[in-house]
């Protein structure tokens, strides 16, 4: 019988179950503004909202059950195209991203817009360079990929090790998120929140793995997306009385900048290499809101663009979406999908950070410290602001902000209805929950197919590959979540710190691999060593007194990976044959899926060998 390799179909009936999930959110939000005009209590209604949230896209992960190994590993690889746009827009800045860069945009200006920009731009180099060329060959992750493509389990493990250490930090980052997201729905303590949110995600996504993720990401995406545009565009009725925020911010600049001036903010000039970030706390506005390099310097901002941008397309965890989708031409439209969603994110994070800070002037600034405005004072009371040093009148700087809070403030300063405010919390720590499930389901697959079973993955059968990867992602997890609670550390600035190492020493083999033939296992060891030494040197003197920004590991890092592959490729043997011909078939948009073909071959040989 000849082998076929169509496309698989999708289930035509995911847009009807998606409307019902809107419909049930809507509902759900509806329900709870009724509710608080009753005079429910604020307890009640931002634990119905956390219940609501995490019913609806567990449910879809536990309903998404398969303990087929294609199903698990990859979706089957029938996930249509604009499901995986929007869980990648969400996914790729996490919940860490999502409160980062909104609050580092209204702390310290348009600076900060490098952060976005990368985002963006990370995930359309991996849509020209990367993913179309990773669903074609099909393998479930970056290992499993490279360890292929040079035929060599050494590269494979080397590769699998090093990915532990970007997905680890992302999954930290996202719960620490999600606790403070977990913590404003609901009081409770820290380590019950990290506990609450191992549960979810196992529940979540360890039934149908990469089946059970795509789903419910999906829904979590949807969630967010709904749970942000709503309040930015309230504010922009409220503002500029026009619905579209993104486009119609530009003219309260002007207002801004005018304010800022009576007031004295602060206009710093930073160095050609400073990178300063705000960090996490209490902390006033750093300076005007529209001054270019007043924190980050020219030759910064270019270099931590580039390095976010090869660290999101280098991201295993994002990369391993893309094998996902029925064919290489969906991989780019999901992308496509991704790279626009992205982009009205960041424009919504600029525009939110324009309606608080003009709201702050116009509104706050100037009134008597005795006589404290009332939004003002609420969010005082919920420690997401407060005064400092103010005389007997409020001045610009006299009133900080905690930067994580900000995208909550902004409803609350509002006065927006409680289901508002709860709904953007909900939304933050579903972004987070997504995050932290592709990252620890990533883990799972990785050590379970590529430190487990290795290449002799063909061999094992499919209720020995699943069980291990559930296992693994119930350990992972778990030490995410021990992690977010023990350590220490800004989660904006360790997602930023997974970029680094991930753009350092996976991007570059990555791309030499898929377009430069000559390029030999030796030489992908060589490169991704070199590139995670340089990532690790520059994410250390961060702790030390070099002086170079953990960020700007790439710039480091690229190079040295580049070279050594380059070196090494060119002192070792030129790859055989078929390893020339599978990097030709790589290129080739149709035709079967390289992985498929070299495991059923794989297997015939077994057969035949017996």
């Amino acid at each position: 019988m000849p082998h076929r390799h169509g496309a698989q179909v999708a289930n035509p009936m995911v847009g009807v179950y998606f409307g019902i999930f809107a419909a049930c959110l809507a509902a759900g939000v509806v329900l709870l503004l009724i509710l608080e005009q009753l005079g429910v209590t604020d307890a009640a209604l931002k634990s119905a909202m956390a219940v609501i949230s995490v019913a609806l896209s567990a449910t879809i992960g536990v309903a998404a059950y398969s303990s087929r190994a294609r199903e698990f590993l990859m979706s089957g690889r029938r996930v249509p195209a604009v499901y995986t746009g929007i869980s990648l827009a969400i996914v790729a800045p996490g919940g860490a991203g999502i409160v980062g860069i909104s609050g580092a945009l209204f702390i310290t200006g348009f600076d900060m817009l490098f952060l976005g920009v990368g985002i963006v731009a990370g995930l359309t180099v991996s849509l020209m360079l990367l993913a179309p060329y990773l669903r074609k060959f099909g393998a479930p992750t970056v290992p499993a990929y490279l360890g292929q493509r040079f035929e060599s389990g050494t590269t494979r493990l080397l590769a699998a090790s090093i990915s532990v250490l970007p997905l680890m930090l992302v999954a930290i980052a996202e719960f620490k998120i999600g606790i403070m997201a977990a913590k404003w729905l609901m009081p409770i303590a820290p380590e019950t929140a990290a506990g609450l949110m191992v549960l979810v995600i196992v529940i979540t996504v360890v039934p149908g793995g990469v089946r059970s993720l795509s789903w419910s990401s999906a829904a979590q995406a949807l969630m967010v997306l709904i749970a942000v545009l709503l309040p930015a565009t309230i504010a922009a009725v409220m503002e500029t009385n026009l619905p579209f925020g993104q486009l119609s911010h530009g003219p309260l600049m002007r207002a801004v900048g005018r304010i800022e001036a009576t007031q004295g903010v602060p206009i710093p000039v930073a160095g050609l290499m400073a990178l300063e970030l705000p960090g996490t706390g209490l902390q006033p506005i750093a300076g005007r809101f529209a001054t270019a390099f007043g924190s980050v310097g020219p030759v910064a901002f270019v270099l931590a663009t580039l390095s976010i941008l090869v660290g999101v397309a280098g991201s295993p965890a994002l990369l391993a979406r893309s094998i996902t989708t029925p064919s290489v031409f969906d991989t780019r439209k999901s992308i496509g999908w991704a790279v626009a969603l992205a982009g009205i994110l960041l424009l919504t994070f600029s525009s939110v950070a324009v309606f608080e800070r003009e709201f702050l002037l116009s509104n706050l600034v100037g009134q008597p410290t005795s006589a404290m405005p009332e939004s003002l004072q609420r969010l005082i009371e919920l420690g997401l602001a407060t005064t400092y040093g103010a005389g007997a009148k409020l001045t610009a700087t006299s009133i900080q902000f905690d930067r994580d809070g900000v995208l909550l403030a902004l409803p609350v300063l509002l006065d927006m209805p409680r289901a508002v405010v709860n709904l953007l919390a909900a939304g933050v720590m579903a972004a987070a929950l997504a995050g932290a499930a592709a990252s620890v389901t990533q883990l799972g697959i990785i050590i379970g197919e590529d430190v487990i079973s290795g290449r002799a993955t063909w061999r094992s059968s499919d209720s020995h590959r699943v069980t291990m990867c559930r296992v693994a992602m119930i350990v992972s997890a778990a030490l995410a979540g021990l992690g977010a609670v023990v350590a220490s550390g800004d989660p904006l600035m360790l997602l930023l710190y997974a970029f680094a190492i991930s753009g350092s020493a996976l991007f570059p083999v990555l791309a030499l691999s898929i377009w430069w033939k000559r390029l030999t296992a030796a030489g992908a060891i060589a490169g991704m060593s070199a590139g995670l030494a340089g990532a690790l040197i520059a994410v250390l003197a961060d702790f030390g007194t070099i002086g170079l920004h953990g960020l700007l590991g790439p710039a480091i890092g690229l190079p040295l990976a580049v070279g050594a592959a380059l070196v090494v490729s060119h002192l070792t043997p030129v790859p055989g044959r078929h390893i020339l011909e599978m990097v030709r078939d790589l290129r080739i948009p149709g035709g079967e899926t390289i992985y498929d073909r070299e495991v059923r071959q794989a297997r015939h040989r077994g057969t035949m060998g017996r």
